[in-house]
């Protein structure tokens, strides 16, 4: 196999290969007599026609299917020969080949950029710094008491705090039912923070099991689906059941109800207390490094070639068991800006760990897989991709290592 590389651009590359007429040949011969084998034609046996009139009826046919097998072992041969890493799917042009002939081909790409990172040292970044008070550890006591409530059907009007089981049908304007839009026994907390609209919920209180009520309410501005969001909305209420909700005593047998290692409500103060603290160092921690790789980026000034970004979102497509790939998906401006972003740190902080001297041993990754997954590496699918994690991990505590950093209290 010859190879010859032409710059094209920047990343541009145009790779002219040609592979000897022998190599074809001998791949088309075994593909001739395989399919020799299995072939019946009148006037001979199965496995019996003479190579010639195999070759005569079907070699076209045959020798196109091999050569497009062929091609991208070929293709990975020839841009290994040359030293070039391709950043997307090579495209092929100017295929050539004649029968007892070379077969020639150029295929064009762009290549991984080869990046050498500068100033990565004496960066700067803000550590959040963050104590826990006695105010967070209640907030949670509370939500674990509302959500370990228990509920009892009463004999009264609906209040605050009670839970209304009813069946909810929506009108449309001139307040006839909408057919297929009725909800049935819906449980609703009245004074729900997380209510969808808390005009509805006060709407609500005063009824009574068996009362039925139409109501006209908006939804919160706030929400999430726009398709909600201050929107108008009709409905029929009837309702089956008030129930109050008692929420349990704050002591140590509501503690020791959570779990067995709990045995007093110190403990679960305690442990509440280690999970707020964790969840900010892990916040603190995520702001940290992504406040250097902002730097590292800005410090390196570079571009990506268009065909490097297009590759790697397809990929994240394709990965995406519940997303159809369509070819012609068009990316927006925000999805490449993301993945930019993505690859340009991966890109740097590769070049950092070479430059650096960053390695992980088999001892630290199988400690880091044994902690990550509880299993041994070597039973890992992705033992790949969770060594490279663990590398960016060494790569980042480099850099914080070598930089500037200021603790803010939150």
């Amino acid at each position: 196999m010859k190879t010859q590389v032409t710059e094209k651009g920047q990343w541009a590359r145009e790779l002219a290969v040609e592979v000897e007429a022998a190599r074809i040949d001998d791949a088309v011969n075994k593909a001739l007599r395989r399919y020799q084998k299995r072939l019946e034609i009148p006037g001979f046996r199965r496995g019996k026609v003479p190579l010639r009139i195999v070759e005569a009826r079907f070699g076209s046919s045959i020798r196109g299917e091999v050569l497009g097998d062929l091609l991208p072992s070929l293709l990975e041969e020839a841009t290994r020969e040359a030293g070039l890493r391709p950043a997307a799917p090579p495209k092929i042009s100017q295929l050539d080949h004649e029968p007892g002939g070379n077969l020639t081909f150029t295929a064009d790409f762009d290549i991984w950029p080869e990046i050498e990172a500068e100033h990565y040292e004496n960066l700067t970044a803000t550590r959040m710094v963050h104590e826990v008070a006695d105010e967070e550890i209640g907030e949670h006591l509370e939500e674990l008491r509302r959500r370990h409530a228990t509920e009892q059907a009463v004999e009264r009007p609906l209040a605050n705090g009670d839970v209304l089981v009813a069946d909810l049908q929506r009108l449309d304007d001139s307040g006839l039912p909408v057919i297929g839009d009725k909800y049935e026994k819906r449980h609703i907390l009245i004074g729900d923070e997380d209510a969808l609209s808390p005009e509805f919920e006060e709407a609500l209180v005063g009824m009574s099991a068996g009362e039925e009520r139409k109501i006209r309410f908006a939804y919160r501005e706030d929400l999430p689906n726009e398709q909600l969001a201050g929107q108008t909305a009709h409905f029929a209420v009837a309702a089956h059941e008030v129930r109050e909700r008692t929420l349990p005593e704050l002591d140590d047998e509501f503690a020791k109800d959570l779990g067995e290692q709990f045995q007093t409500l110190d403990d679960l103060r305690q442990h509440l207390s280690e999970q707020i603290q964790q969840r900010w160092e892990y916040m603190a921690q995520q702001r940290l490094r992504s406040e250097l790789i902002n730097q590292l980026i800005l410090k390196n000034d570079f571009e990506l070639p268009d065909s490097m970004i297009d590759n790697y979102l397809d990929s994240l497509e394709r990965e995406q068991a519940d997303h159809d790939h369509d070819q012609d998906h068009r990316h927006s401006d925000e999805e490449r800006t993301q993945a930019t972003r993505q690859l340009k740190s991966y890109l740097l902080l590769e070049s950092v760990r070479q430059q650096a001297g960053v390695e992980v041993t088999d001892e630290e990754f199988a400690q880091f897989a044994a902690a990550r997954a509880g299993v041994q590496p070597t039973d890992l699918q992705n033992a790949e991709g969770l060594r490279r994690e663990l590398e960016d991990q060494k790569v980042i505590e480099l850099l914080i290592a070598k930089a500037e950093i200021k603790e803010e209290k939150v």
